[in-house]
């Protein structure tokens, strides 16, 4: 795949779109109608997928060095070591220390895949298996390439190397990602936990519960049916119940 290297910025006006090297400042102008090819172009194309004069004007670009590789693939142990770099700046919090990924690294690499700008990680995704699903354990693309399409590349590579092999993938959603695994087709389910004596179950009767479970800590687990599914919804609930930890899961079948 290629795209537009991290130096490249576009935009549209009334008449024109305007396309800047902002290091090399180089400008030149497309017409509006070549709008749709610049939003492709952003996100990623491979080039067998081109019109004709789309080829030429990824020719002009080529010749003006506007365009980087566009790469998705197992990340090397070197390289997931550098890679944890997009995670602390990306992620608040981090559920997952260095030490545990490289040691499910160690025994399922295929699930640790990397997204290269020309050779600079720009993305990862990583995962293992747990129980009878293939968990996505953490997510993160470079904030300088947001809005880009990126994360669901991400996602979709990881659901091509794991299609055939597991039935179902499950990813514990942070609560500005809720949009995007709906877009990728991911159904929510509502987690509940908290500590046995802090709520009686008789305060989550009014929730479909599918699952409840009690762990060796005394915490207990409700997976509920999501009726409704937002960030808010989300707020009024951990304002209710202040000592609890909520979020949604999100699943989809691969088989």
């Amino acid at each position: 795949m290629i795209t537009l290297n991290k130096h490249v910025k576009w935009r549209k006006d009334n008449k024109k779109i305007l396309i800047c090297d902002c290091k090399r400042l180089i400008d030149l102008k497309l017409n509006l109608e070549e709008i749709n090819f610049m939003n492709r172009l952003q996100k990623g194309i491979c080039e067998r997928d081109l019109s004709k004069e789309e080829m030429l004007l990824i020719n002009d670009f080529k010749k003006l060095k506007l365009l980087s590789k566009l790469s998705l693939r197992r990340l090397k142990k070197d390289e997931l070591i550098k890679s944890f770099k997009i995670l602390d700046t990306e992620i608040n919090k981090r559920p997952r220390d260095n030490k545990f990924l490289i040691e499910k690294y160690s025994k399922f690499p295929q699930f640790f895949i990397g997204l290269f700008l020309d050779k600079e990680i720009i993305g990862v995704i990583f995962g293992f298996p747990r129980e009878d699903y293939l968990l996505i354990s953490e997510i993160a693309v470079d904030s300088k390439f947001k809005n880009r399409g990126f994360g669901k590349k991400l996602v979709n590579m990881f659901e091509a190397v794991a299609k055939g092999k597991y039935n179902q993938i499950n990813v514990g959603a942070r609560d500005d990602a809720i949009n995007f695994y709906l877009s990728l087709n991911y159904n929510p389910i509502l987690l509940i936990q908290y500590k046995k004596n802090d709520y009686p179950i008789s305060d989550f009767k009014r929730f479909n519960i599918l699952n409840k479970k009690e762990d060796k800590n005394n915490y207990i687990i409700l997976e509920i049916k999501a009726k409704e599914v937002s960030k808010n919804f989300l707020k009024r609930l951990r304002k209710k119940y202040p000592r609890a930890h909520i979020q949604y899961i999100f699943t989809k079948k691969i088989c």
